[in-house]
């Protein structure tokens, strides 16, 4: 990701003492680009745990469950092999606008939900964003009559199916044994699979450390990408 960029949070903030801040708090921390394998600079990683919000959260912040709020015109991804409007996992601040991650039933199994060009999951990023191509092969190839590359299917649909309630993301302390955290480099539980020449970590979840059902795998991680240019987003997970 280009230097410049940053990732700007509205949460709650866990202090030293265990005590939360009462009020929304921003946290800034650094999205720094990735240049040569020599060079390669990460930022450091912030690791946060999930809580329940006291009610809807209706304004453009960081969350995870009850319904997106759109910046632009709603774009909800559509499931490539089952035709249905896919499962809101999350919204996260970005420096100028929001992305949106869905998945296609995301308390359930679904083959090929856990790949980034599958057509199971999508990462819709508001405003201006680039809709992410899905990958063409196999059987596929008859049907969309073409190898070539085709941006997921999107409804206008303002609101769908979610995975639970509005939580908010809660700042804790750094802690060696979490898998979920923003930035940084990723914690990969298989082969690294980073999806995109360029394409940094935003963000990873722990299914275990969700207060809700979230289909990973067993023990999966979830893990959401941006392009150098933060217009395009890719979404992921590995499980034990």
């Amino acid at each position: 990701m280009p230097a410049s960029a940053r990732l700007w949070w509205v949460c709650r903030v866990r202090l030293p003492d265990g005590e939360q801040a009462t009020t929304a708090s921003w946290i800034r921390t650094s999205v720094k680009s990735l240049r040569s394998e020599s060079e390669t600079t990460m930022s450091r990683r912030n690791f946060f745990t999930v809580e329940p919000a006291d009610g809807p959260v209706v304004e453009p912040i960081s969350k995870m469950g009850g319904q997106p709020v759109w910046l632009e015109q709603p774009q909800w991804p559509i499931s490539r092999n089952h035709g249905t409007p896919m499962s809101f996992i999350a919204q996260i601040k970005l420096p100028a606008g929001l992305i949106y991650v869905f998945m296609t039933d995301a308390t359930e199994y679904v083959d090929d939900a856990w790949e980034a060009d599958g057509g199971e999951n999508a990462v819709i990023i508001q405003p201006d964003g680039r809709l992410p191509l899905l990958g063409v092969y196999g059987s596929i190839v008859e049907v969309y009559g073409s190898d070539d590359p085709r941006p997921i299917d999107v409804s206008a649909q303002a609101t769908g199916p979610t995975v639970a309630a509005d939580h908010l993301l809660v700042a804790v302390p750094d802690d060696p044994d979490s898998y979920q955290f923003t930035n940084g480099e990723p914690l990969w539980l298989q082969n690294p699979e980073v999806p995109g020449e360029g394409y940094g970590l935003l963000l990873q979840w722990e299914s275990e450390r969700l207060p809700f059902p979230i289909n990973f795998g067993d023990a999966g991680i979830g893990y959401v990408f941006l392009s150098p240019d933060l217009r395009e987003g890719r979404f992921l997970w590995q499980n034990s």
